[in-house]
């Protein structure tokens, strides 16, 4: 498969990361890591439409393939959301989980036979399962970064310790938080929905370990979403919840996959 476009953007993420954690390290801005991302998301692009134009072409169904526009989603929701609040100096962390999903990937895409990850599915609904899924799973993403970032900034203020990394004020931050949750979650409901109407309508069990671990997942993310959108809470508790159902999610989605070798 065609690999090097992928591979090429989570080195050029990595770099991203390393440039604005060194920059935090210094005191010196980290305005110059949104445009390497920028530089990242180009050739990363250019990598599914490669994709597309293989023989046969490969599927966003395709687990690595899907992994990968996670990967993508995460830096172009970021770089979207900084017309919204600034939060710039969560950047590098931002580059570091795009690197990471980005490299393994792509790791992927160039292990797997072309056979295997011919498209399986097809159809509108399949197709809005992996788009409204990864697009949710991204934000979510973004969610749990601005959290933990909170926690972190939280807890520096409260020693009244300087910070070991340079952030945002706390209510950028839980702005960011609130934002993206807020649209992912609805987005991630929608694609849990769509992916359990295709499989009953294909005749598949859609009761397996990692529909069932995701569904956990929705229902942990229920805790942030309530307390943000009925409570009106604001703070470190829905900071944690919002951190707690990312990692159950990003287990649900690519543990078990990588675990079990399931979906």
């Amino acid at each position: 498969m065609t690999s090097l476009p992928h591979e090429a953007a989570s080195l050029l993420y990595a770099a991203a990361a390393l440039v604005g954690f060194d920059g935090v390290r210094r005191g010196r801005s980290a305005r110059g890591v949104p445009w390497i991302m920028l530089a990242a998301v180009v050739p990363h692009a250019w990598g599914f439409v490669s994709l597309h134009g293989q023989e046969p072409p490969v599927s966003l169904s395709n687990f690595p393939a899907a992994l990968s526009l996670i990967g993508w989603l995460v830096p172009v929701s970021f770089l979207l959301s900084l017309r919204i609040v600034s939060v710039r100096e969560v950047g590098a962390w931002v580059a570091a989980l795009a690197a990471l999903l980005t490299a393994t990937a792509a790791l992927g895409l160039r292990f797997s036979s072309p056979a295997a990850s011919a498209a399986a599915e097809s159809g509108a609904l399949s197709h809005a399962h992996v788009l409204l899924s990864t697009f949710g799973f991204s934000l979510l993403g973004l969610a749990s970064v601005a959290g933990l970032a909170y926690l972190v900034k939280e807890r520096a203020l409260k020693g009244k310790s300087p910070a070991r990394f340079a952030l945002p004020s706390l209510e950028s931050l839980d702005r960011m938080a609130h934002f993206t949750l807020t649209v992912g979650y609805p987005l991630l409901t929608l694609g849990v929905v769509s992916g359990f109407v295709w499989s009953v309508n294909h005749g598949y069990s859609p009761w397996s370990g990692h529909t069932l671990s995701l569904l956990v997942a929705w229902v942990v993310y229920l805790l942030p979403i309530g307390m943000r959108v009925i409570s009106h809470q604001h703070g470190d508790r829905p900071a944690r919840g919002a951190v707690l159902g990312f990692a159950l999610l990003a287990f649900s989605y690519i543990g078990i996959r990588l675990i079990g070798g399931e979906g």
